[in-house]
């Protein structure tokens, strides 16, 4: 009796707590304030990354007055760029969740709405979560070989070698995995997870329905990436990532499935640099068998994954 007590109390404080969001006072509707925002902090992050990355280039510059110097360090100190890009991500791209969530909340704090918790079943969603990007993977890749049949302009070609190119400097060089492990492995995980699957999608499952929280965020997460030849396999990427933060309704396992997927890709790539070279192309050889296993498997494990869905958590009209 005394336990049943405490938790209708906790309820109770938890509902009494209760505000009405700025986007409602104000006329808006969750998911298009969420659109504006995640625009708003798309922008900040590139124009904030730039000039960080500028600012730590000249910094580090022997000769300011030498341009063709300075040309070189800007294709040359790969950790630089992306130590700018990864402080860019904490400030712009997390923060902007952090804040982001203050329009929309109707409780005073930021975790049971961002889903920083854990629930049900928590160590179920987390170990079914690792085997799905694992075996969804060839999937990934064979996305990727259809993504290869979009016609792309040069320039958006020239981009994507030249971050194939920046990253693979970064790998090669003194300690490359273990720095790519961070900035491309767990920054994203951390920054990118709070702002689509924490911030947007919590937005959007409160004024849609969830099949179109799911797909919209998705596809704007893939958007973000500012690359249409990767368009598709991170689509399908963040179609996962949703899932299983709907799933297990906390946005660790969506962490964890980010980080197998990035670092995954890092730690190959260190360990085979061939692998950076190899973008997909009509041409590629793919492997066909891996890849219909993983059509058959990856259902499988989304079906578990439903099947031990976390209910304990707070719902979105709640937060």
């Amino acid at each position: 009796m005394a336990t049943e007590n405490t938790a209708f109390s906790n309820q109770q404080t938890f509902y009494e707590q209760s505000i009405e969001p700025w986007v409602e006072r104000n006329g808006f509707s969750h998911w298009a304030m969420a659109l504006i925002w995640v625009f708003v902090t798309a922008i900040a992050f590139q124009l904030f990354g730039l000039v960080l990355q500028v600012i730590l280039i000249f910094s580090t510059a022997d000769n300011l007055t030498d341009s063709a110097a300075i040309m070189d360090s800007l294709t040359e100190r790969a950790d630089l760029l992306m130590l700018a890009n990864t402080i860019a991500q904490f400030t712009m791209i997390a923060g902007g969740a952090l804040i982001g969530v203050k329009l929309h909340r109707k409780i005073k704090e930021n975790k049971a709405f961002l889903r920083l918790q854990t629930g049900e079943n928590f160590g179920v969603q987390l170990g079914l979560t690792a085997i799905l990007f694992v075996v969804a993977f060839p999937i990934v890749l064979f996305l990727g070989w259809v993504n290869s049949f979009v016609p792309v302009s040069d320039f958006m070609k020239q981009m994507a070698d030249q971050s194939a190119e920046l990253i693979g400097k970064l790998l090669q060089s003194e300690n490359g995995i273990l720095l790519g492990f961070i900035f491309i492995g767990i920054t994203p995980s951390i920054c990118e997870e709070l702002l689509f699957r924490g911030y947007m999608f919590r937005a959007f499952e409160k004024s849609t329905r969830i099949v179109t929280a799911i797909v919209v965020t998705s596809i704007i997460f893939s958007m973000f990436h500012l690359d249409i030849m990767g368009f598709l396999p991170r689509m399908f990427l963040g179609l996962l990532l949703a899932y299983v933060t709907w799933t297990s309704n906390s946005l660790y396992p969506a962490m964890l499935g980010h980080l197998i997927n990035n670092g995954g890709i890092v730690i190959a790539s260190g360990l085979n640099p061939e692998i950076m070279e190899n973008t997909p192309s009509p041409d590629s050889e793919l492997p066909w068998l891996l890849i219909g296993l993983s059509f058959v498997v990856t259902p499988g494990v989304l079906y578990l994954m439903k099947k031990y869905r976390s209910e304990t958590n707070p719902k979105a009209e709640h937060v």
